[in-house]
């Protein structure tokens, strides 16, 4: 173990990555050094996440060889936050009661005076680093812009709404008195954060209007927004992306299912033809990409219902999609629902609807090639010499040959060529 060491190690969602970004700053300027390695670190911080299965199983799998090191020698730490705190606070004090500290979401802005506790050193407190632009991060002209928390919805599969509580939105105000400050350091991209975004409100203020004050207030930085749900999605929203330019022709609108009674069963509160629709409408936005999250392997689903899924997944043509079986959650109502699906099952569905989406999006990304898109650079390619890493504003990833220096800058390129994940360019004058 090296001492004055920390390591944040990330799990979930992009709430969480600013979580811990926002920590990472906290820990750097009270004296810790961050490292990547958590055997190593003297003082390690899970932020977890528990939506799913996969999730809980990496945490306590990495816990397992931590612990005994704990044991070992006192002066390492160990502290838990996030989601998973929230579902499981009495099974981590009994499995591993040798941790330090446990923080759910709620407790979040308590870390600073728990960790002076721990630590007797001096940490400011957590909203005085919150949104700050860390010169040391991977991608300092980009920035995540948490607007909303908690969840108002109860689909029956979901643990967030009991981890995160009811929804809280931000005022205008406070978003753009933060959004400044980055601005003015250099940010180009600016991503939007909600558990259900597009249900943003706060007095006459809706999601789409204040989706247009963003637009108009930073003209010259990309605008993304996460994640929408379908039922709230008006066609108003839409028109403001295609409107605007800076505002990045990228939705990602979760399905979760492509059968009707499924859906119900998941209390998602819209049907097929329903989200065909909406669909149908954001293809009209120019260069428009679109992404979803999918569950297979819900309680009672029938072979025709997974097939739906399937079905609907050819017809929308995602560029991108992330899949997953379902996994049950505790206390949530679709746990104590009739006919559970195998979990062999799940698996097997699992891994016939990545290779449709992957045999597709060879197709579907064929679409670009031969064509110029401006994009944000983002770093070195991990593979191929002098080739660098970048975005488009439909969020697809873009390789090419380039100079360092373009890091962090806005380019244009010339699509040569694609495969199933990822398009290769040249880079334009």
């Amino acid at each position: 173990m090296k001492e004055n060491t920390a390591c944040i190690m990330n799990f979930g969602c992009q709430m969480n990555e600013y979580e811990s970004l926002t920590i990472t700053k906290m820990l750097d300027k009270a004296g810790y050094e961050l490292i990547s390695s958590a055997d190593q670190a003297e003082l390690v911080i899970f932020n977890t996440c528990t939506v799913r299965d996969n999730a809980d199983e990496k945490i306590w799998n990495r816990l397992s060889s931590l612990v005994p090191q704990k044991r070992k020698n006192k002066a390492k730490k160990i502290g838990i936050m996030g989601c998973m705190v929230e579902a499981q606070r009495e099974v981590f004090l009994k499995k591993h009661p040798e941790i330090d500290f446990l923080i759910s979401p709620v407790e979040l802005p308590q870390i600073s005076k728990v960790l002076r506790d721990l630590t007797a050193r001096s940490y400011e407190e957590y909203s005085t680093y919150e949104l700050m632009l860390d010169e040391k991060a991977k991608f300092p002209f980009r920035t995540y812009m948490p607007i909303q928390t908690g969840c108002n919805f109860n689909c029956s599969y979901c643990i967030v709404p009991a981890v995160k509580g009811r929804e809280v939105n931000l005022s205008p105000d406070e978003i753009f008195k933060k959004l400044d400050s980055l601005v003015e350091k250099g940010v180009k991209e600016i991503t939007l954060l909600g558990q259900t975004i597009n249900s943003y409100k706060h007095e006459d203020i809706k999601f789409a209007d204040l989706l247009e004050m963003t637009a108009l207030r930073y003209k010259g930085v990309w605008i993304r927004f996460l994640t929408s749900h379908p039922i709230l999605f008006d066609e108003k929203i839409i028109d403001i992306v295609a409107k605007h330019e800076n505002l990045c022709s990228y939705f990602h609108i979760p399905a979760q299912s492509g059968n009707s009674r499924i859906l119900k069963e998941m209390k998602r509160g819209y049907t097929r033809e329903k989200y065909l629709k909406l669909i149908s409408k954001m293809r009209e936005v120019k260069d428009v990409c679109i992404s979803t999250d999918m569950i297979c392997g819900f309680p009672s689903e029938t072979d025709e219902e997974f097939e739906d899924s399937l079905s609907m997944m050819r017809e929308i043509g995602y560029e991108t999609a992330f899949m997953f079986y379902y996994s049950e959650r505790k206390n949530t109502p679709a746990t104590d629902m009739d006919d559970s699906i195998p979990v062999s099952i799940r698996k097997e569905r699992l891994a016939k609807m990545i290779d449709q989406q992957l045999s597709m999006q060879g197709d579907i990304y064929q679409k670009f090639v031969g064509k110029i898109y401006k994009v944000l650079v983002e770093n070195k390619a991990r593979k191929g010499e002098n080739c660098l890493k970048a975005r488009t504003a439909g969020n697809l990833p873009v390789i090419f040959e380039g100079d360092i220096s373009l890091i962090g800058s806005f380019v244009n390129v010339k699509i040569d060529s694609a495969t199933s994940h990822t398009l290769l360019a040249t880079l334009q004058d």
